[in-house]
């Protein structure tokens, strides 16, 4: 999930921020989750499933962005990891 992960990634400033990222979910075990929320982003978009736009903490999750969990891209906004992964 590391390397999707990072092969989404076109900066620099992205490489960075999802190299951070994956080693705090790494960290805290959490490859499993992410390979369950791309499963789960890649059935909903297979079978024109609509989720929402992203809520709560999670949305500070840069690499939740790039897997299209969420729509709210938290570089842009400036968002901390830490306020989701503490």
């Amino acid at each position: 999930i590391a390397a999707h992960v990072l092969s989404l990634c076109k900066t620099d400033d992205e490489l960075q921020r999802c190299g951070h990222e994956l080693i705090m979910y790494q960290k805290r075990n959490l490859f499993n989750l992410l390979k369950y929320m791309k499963y789960l982003v890649d059935t909903m978009n297979t079978n024109n499933i609509t989720w929402g736009v992203g809520r709560g903490s999670s949305v500070s999750s840069y690499v939740l962005y790039k897997l299209k969990v969420h729509k709210i891209n938290s570089m842009f906004y400036n968002l901390n990891v830490n306020e989701f992964l503490r």
